[in-house]
């Protein structure tokens, strides 16, 4: 990987940053669509997680509905297998902004 100067650096993170505002803003315009009770209002991804975490079947059942309203069809497969798969193609992680700032986080 090339060395960024610090103002690409901040570039390429402030694009990342309005690109997953967008897809919070989009995920969370299909959860209202999909989950007909309106739950309290969480404070944080914990409270969030502990609430949805108790009913796994309910969980599923979301999913597979925003899927459904997403054009998504089939039978998900495991992370390690679609990491196979697209490894096999060619596509390297490392080529993708967003997969970049994924990895790099985990390395810390």
């Amino acid at each position: 990987m090339k060395k960024e100067t610090r103002s690409q650096v901040v570039e390429r993170l402030d694009r990342l940053e309005k690109r997953i505002a967008e897809l919070n803003q989009q995920l969370s315009l299909l959860v209202d669509a999909v989950v007909t009770s309106k739950q309290k209002n969480f404070k944080t991804g914990e409270e969030v997680m502990a609430f949805y975490g108790r009913d796994k079947k309910q969980n599923a059942d979301i999913v597979q509905e925003m899927f459904k309203k997403i054009g998504i069809s089939g039978k998900p497969i495991p992370a390690e297998e679609l990491q196979a798969r697209m490894a096999k193609s060619g596509i390297r992680a490392e080529d993708n902004e967003f997969s970049r700032a994924i990895i790099e986080e985990r390395e810390k």
